[in-house]
């Protein structure tokens, strides 16, 4: 049984359609990573948003962060087509620098090898198209981590 915080004590949160445990878009903080699933397809889409606009007339004006549902043309266009129900809308965590923003959207798309697997929307990652055409070999992902616990390794047999 979970903790039950009194309603004195509770956090008011105007976090749009974001699932987040807490008040996202401090003063403090630049933006967030974001996955939409599509629960009825069982696929998902990652992604960042500012929650300030960053360049242009407008720059440093809060963002539509609060209303803004995906960068993903294919997406959006599902999302004009079906019931929003059928959609999550998950706040993954917010960063204070737009680097670190950034590298985690990075990180997190290849964490789960986005382009390739049926699984993502996403084809793209920090918006460079590579024509991936197979999967980082289960070889590839052991010597990685055996490399990373400094594994011994014999250089005959490596």
């Amino acid at each position: 049984m979970g903790i039950i915080v009194p309603a004195a004590k509770r956090i008011p949160k105007d976090n749009g359609h974001w699932l987040f445990p807490s008040t996202m878009g401090g003063k403090d903080k630049v933006g967030f990573i974001y996955i939409v699933r599509d629960n009825y397809l069982k696929r998902f889409y990652l992604g960042k948003k500012n929650y300030r606009a960053m360049r242009g007339a407008h720059k440093g004006d809060e963002s539509n962060w609060r209303r803004y549902m995906s960068s993903s043309k294919g997406l959006k266009a599902m999302l004009l087509e079906r019931p929003k129900e059928e959609f999550d809308f998950i706040c993954i965590e917010e960063y204070k620098t737009a680097g670190t923003l950034s590298y985690s959207e990075t990180w997190s798309l290849c964490l789960v090898e986005a382009p390739t697997t049926p699984y993502w929307y996403n084809q793209l990652i920090g918006k460079v198209s590579w024509k991936v055409k197979e999967k980082i070999s289960d070889r590839h992902k052991a010597r990685m981590e055996s490399v990373i616990n400094m594994a011994d390794f014999n250089k005959e047999r490596y």
